[in-house]
């Protein structure tokens, strides 16, 4: 790695090596039958250049030493075209590094595809048994990581990384009634019990078997830790720095300032030990920490990598990763990204939250990520998994139902937020929500 360095230095003004190396055992359940296993390994070697002030940027995945003049040259090449470089290459952290967060197990390491089948019918048997007419997709995946970053300014490190990863979903279909309910979940750690998957799968069936008329009108409307994904995502674009910095965020300029509920507070940590988000460094080699970006509603920075925190006369918060529209991931320079987005818990009991709703609706899973507008903050989703409460009590399923607003607005009108927040989907951690009143469009039966 030290050698394809050296070289790569020798042609540029500075240059940074990423390295990967990972093996992926997805299995795959459909029908409640094994449908898909494998064993899937995957090397791969990223450089990046600055030269005469501009970036370049290479991708191979051939890590043997006959190719690393055909990567360098690829790089510097790239570079006459590339777009002025805002950044130096992060250098050894100050001080020494911080204790890096725990993200490997070798039990995880240790599972085969054997190991996973054997769990993924453990949670369509407790599914089925539970109700033979559900037809059940479980999905499992097993992931090894070796991560190793260098860079001419002598900044850097590696790292490995185990996650296991389980969703599983429901399907039952009586008539014209199609009802479909998934959950996710995962970890860095073999503590994590796939089996709770299912339990919570069956317990959102039970809610959901009758089937409740709802008005079109505004209502008070809770978004569980899963429904509110939608306005967390619509936050999480606005936080960006490179979405601030290109003028598409509604917080642009307004650090300081109080833009929502005084009750709302909002992070991304890496450094949560056994998070499927945490790691001990970016993919630029810039050490991780907790960054608050809303504390008590005021908006207190934004997320940045290392290019882009330049541009900005900021300094990156380690929020640098890998992204590629297609292949693999190491092929994409690093961009913003946040890690595990983080929303503090309020001081109400969720039961008591639903017991003050009158006449309204719970939103616990939308279709994809909705419609929206990230400048003005207003969204539109889809209910995919929703309950209608009347005076205090969940009374049965809704269905053909919409919820639109504006999630600044809403967010600044929060009648409660739960006191627990629970992991969603593995990417973010978030309590529930109950918003006084949002606009909803429903289809008379």
């Amino acid at each position: 790695m030290r050698d394809l360095l050296d070289m790569a230095a020798r042609h540029a003004d500075a240059a940074e090596l990423y390295i990967v190396n990972s093996e992926v055992i997805p299995v795959t359940f459909e029908m409640n039958k094994l449908k898909h296993a494998e064993t899937r390994r995957m090397q791969g070697v990223a450089l990046r250049v600055i030269k005469s002030g501009r970036v370049g940027f290479s991708s191979s995945t051939d890590t043997g030493e006959s190719a690393a003049q055909e990567l360098i040259n690829a790089a510097v090449d790239s570079a006459d075209m590339g777009e002025p470089a805002k950044f130096d290459l992060p250098g050894p952290a100050p001080g020494g590094k911080s204790a890096a967060p725990l993200v490997y197990d070798d039990r995880i390491a240790g599972l085969d595809a054997d190991a996973l089948i054997r769990m993924g019918q453990e949670i369509v048997d407790i599914i089925i048994e539970c109700d033979p007419s559900i037809k059940c997709d479980v999905q499992l995946e097993r992931k090894v990581e070796d991560i190793a970053i260098a860079n001419s300014s002598l900044g850097g490190g590696n790292y490995r990384k185990t996650t296991l990863t389980a969703m599983a979903g429901a399907l039952l279909v009586e008539g014209n009634d199609i009802f479909e309910v998934f959950d996710m979940d995962g970890s860095c750690c073999s503590d994590f019990d796939h089996r709770s998957i299912a339990h919570e799968v069956l317990e959102r069936v039970r809610l959901g078997r009758r089937i409740a008329e709802v008005h079109t009108g505004r209502m008070p409307v809770l978004f569980t830790h899963r429904g509110i994904m939608p306005l967390l995502m619509a936050l999480q674009s606005a936080l960006s720095g490179k979405t601030a910095l290109e003028g598409a965020s509604p917080l642009a300029g307004r650090t300081g300032q109080q833009v929502i509920d005084p009750r709302v507070c909002i992070c991304d940590d890496p450094t949560v030990d056994w998070a499927l988000g945490s790691c001990p460094m970016d993919d630029e080699g810039v050490e991780s920490r907790r960054t608050p970006l809303i504390e008590a509603g005021i908006v207190k920075g934004f997320y940045y990598d290392l290019q882009t925190a330049g541009r900005a006369g900021a300094s990156s918060t380690g929020n640098g990763f890998r992204r590629a529209g297609a292949g693999d991931y190491f092929e994409g320079q690093p961009t913003s990204a946040m890690t595990n987005a983080m929303v503090a818990p309020g001081s109400e009991s969720l039961d008591d939250m639903i017991a003050s709703i009158d006449d309204g609706i719970i939103v616990d899973q939308v279709m994809g990520a909705g419609q929206g507008n990230i400048l003005t903050g207003d969204f539109s989703v889809n209910v995919h998994l929703g309950f209608k409460v009347e005076k205090g009590e969940i009374v049965g399923r809704v269905k053909d139902t919409m919820v639109a607003g504006n999630a600044m607005g809403a967010l600044s009108n929060i009648a409660a937020i739960s006191d627990c927040a629970k992991w969603a989907f593995g990417e973010y951690s978030s309590p529930a929500f109950l918003f006084r009143s949002l606009g909803v469009a429903a289809k008379r039966r």
